[in-house]
């Protein structure tokens, strides 16, 4: 009888029930878009930030060199770290400053360098900063005499700051010009935001000798907008569910007043309220159900677009059984609270009134 009464309503009040199924069809895929969004942004933003560069530096607090070793320490603590040793030759007039860097460490903290022609160089090879290029005239292809050594430019490089005057080779070719072995300028690292001071205390404390100095402007500012986008995305959250439980509500308080005559019948026969009210909340659930189901594969797509546009890569859809779970948890609970704010009006209602026609 409880399942009938239940299938009844749902077949014969179509218009209006239609109503809180769209409204929480549509919650439910948007709070699959937050939730699915919520749960991976952070991992999404550190990726961003990952190209912006290091959050950590190492530079000497006496001397010009740092131990290379740094560098593999750092790693062992889940950091990347690229070592840089900076220059300069002694038989070119005027003297050409140049970095030695290693091309495959240094590429996941320098993709906002602009290239012109590649990155990827090996011995005998170089980058060209572009004002150096520029005043030296050199193009890609141009050989460019370092001391004893030559090497020919494989691309022209771009990026605002002391790269640009500079002459960029590989790791060895720099140590071997300074005459110095096992040793950087600095080491530039990249550690996970969670980790930034953990891993900066640890490098401290193994090399006394070098000033680990964290990178506040990268730092912070990956810490705060990280937390900020969290908070806007529960916020806007909470506002969609809000929106949605005054939405249901509405809808089952007019078909508690459309029903009277009905309700009114079942208390005179001896229906207690909390049963009647059992059946509306029954009856919001299994629109929350359908409509979660529903919800949560508009939401898949609509999450996996916005993801592309937003952080870009290619589009993907990622069901998350756990995402699912919550959707439906929340939509279920957003149903049961609106349904019994519109089932309260149950108890006011006055059976003998009710079978007089009033």
């Amino acid at each position: 009888m409880f399942l009938r009464f239940i299938l009844r309503a749902l077949q014969y009040r179509k218009q209006r029930l239609l109503l809180s199924f769209a409204a929480l069809a549509i919650a439910a895929a948007l709070a699959t878009v937050l939730f699915g969004i919520y749960s991976t942004v952070e991992s999404r933003m550190r990726d961003q930030f990952r190209s912006y560069g290091a959050n950590i530096a190492a530079v000497p607090v006496s001397g010009s060199t740092v131990p290379l070793s740094i560098a593999t320490a750092a790693e062992k603590l889940g950091a990347t770290a690229a070592p840089f040793l900076i220059t300069s030759t002694h038989k070119t007039n005027p003297a050409l400053l140049v970095a030695g860097f290693v091309p495959a460490k240094a590429a996941s903290m320098t993709s906002y360098w602009h290239m012109e022609g590649s990155r990827d160089i090996g011995p005998g090879d170089c980058l060209a900063g572009k004002l150096l290029a520029d005043r030296l005239h050199l193009g890609l292809g141009a050989s460019v005499a370092i001391d004893s050594i030559r090497c020919t430019v494989k691309g022209i490089v771009s990026t605002g700051s002391d790269e640009d005057e500079e002459l960029l080779v590989p790791f060895e070719t720099a140590a071997t010009l300074a005459g110095i072995q096992n040793a950087a300028s600095i080491v530039e690292i990249r550690a996970p935001g969670e980790k930034v001071e953990a891993v900066r205390a640890s490098l401290a404390k193994q090399f006394p000798e070098a000033d680990v100095r964290t990178m506040r402007a990268v730092a912070e500012t990956e810490s705060t907008v990280v937390r900020k986008i969290r908070a806007s995305l529960f916020l806007l959250t909470l506002f969609v569910l809000t929106i949605t439980t005054l939405c249901v509500t509405s809808n089952f308080s007019e078909m508690v007043i459309e029903r009277s005559k009905e309700i009114g019948i079942m208390k005179a026969l001896g229906a207690v309220e909390r049963r009647i009210a059992a059946l509306f909340v029954s009856e919001s659930a299994a629109l929350a159900l359908t409509a979660t189901v529903a919800g949560y594969a508009v939401g898949l797509v609509a999450a996996g677009a916005i993801g592309r546009e937003v952080f870009g890569g290619v589009f993907r859809m990622q069901p998350d059984w756990l995402v699912f779970a919550g959707v439906a948890g929340v939509m279920l609970a957003v149903a049961a609270v609106a349904t019994a704010i519109a089932a309260s009006r149950i108890w006011s209602i006055q059976p003998a009134i009710i079978l007089r026609g009033e």
